[in-house]
């Protein structure tokens, strides 16, 4: 167990849920042929994002990194066919993608938490460049593009400014900053972090909606930009096994 909130039995229930919930909705994706595009497409979205919620709540429950690969490949699959519904929508209808693929809040964070394991895992060159590909956003967004620039899509032009300051201006001035100043401010971006995510206290709600607290954009950051975490590697919101391999 990597979290210190609930137990393993609720874990257990969480990971189980979200694998029949998937099975479920992939299957119904397959065999429903005649669905609209556009609901194709929210399907696909939403099999994405349960499969980051799945990795989400295995880290918590303590499940070994390296078998989050499978997971991983299923995002990009899930998420190339999100693309394809998309692009098959009647000319009339395509302003219908904008809602699950335009650089929001929500959406950034939903991005760099798949950036933050595909890379912690390993995934290679060819599967950044693709998921970099699916993510689109280009030039709008000055720390977006810089991460993806750092992860390989080196003729990409860098966004002027920071979309959302509030949330991530922290996390900006860590990759901004000299080699020998982020560990202080990565640090200090861990302490804001969860006023910064609105202090959700989903723990406790009477609901399954907690899946544990971790700032998964520190783990890409530090791996991708080789920080010293040893000043923070003990912070309850830093996934330290997911930047080392369960070292």
């Amino acid at each position: 167990m990597r979290d210190t909130i609930k137990d393993r039995t609720y874990f257990d229930e969480s990971v189980e849920f979200r694998l029949e919930w998937i099975e479920e909705h992939s299957n119904a994706l397959k065999v429903k042929e005649d669905l609209p595009s556009h609901r194709k497409m929210l399907y696909a979205f939403r099999i994405v994002n349960n499969l980051l919620e799945l990795m989400h709540a295995r880290y918590s429950r303590g499940d070994d990194i390296k078998v989050m690969r499978e997971d991983l490949q299923l995002v990009l699959e899930y998420r190339e066919w999100q693309k394809s519904y998309a692009d098959a929508l009647p000319v009339d209808k395509q302003q219908d993608r904008v809602e699950w693929e335009v650089l929001y809040e929500d959406y950034t964070g939903m991005m760099l938490k798949w950036f933050a394991f595909a890379y912690c895992v390993g995934m290679g060159d060819t599967y950044y460049h693709k998921m970099l590909d699916l993510t689109g956003n280009k030039v709008l967004d000055v720390m977006f593009d810089t991460i993806a620039v750092k992860l390989g899509d080196t003729g990409r032009s860098v966004g002027a400014k920071l979309l959302y300051p509030k949330r991530f201006k922290k996390l900006f001035q860590v990759i901004d900053a000299e080699p020998c100043q982020r560990p202080a401010l990565m640090q200090a971006y861990l302490e804001a972090w969860y006023k910064l995510i609105g202090s959700p206290d989903y723990h406790l709600m009477d609901t399954d909606a907690y899946d544990g607290y971790w700032c998964w954009e520190a783990a890409l950051v530090v791996k991708l930009y080789d920080i010293d975490d040893s000043s923070f590697r003990d912070h309850p919101h830093y996934p330290v096994d997911l930047v080392h391999g369960d070292a």
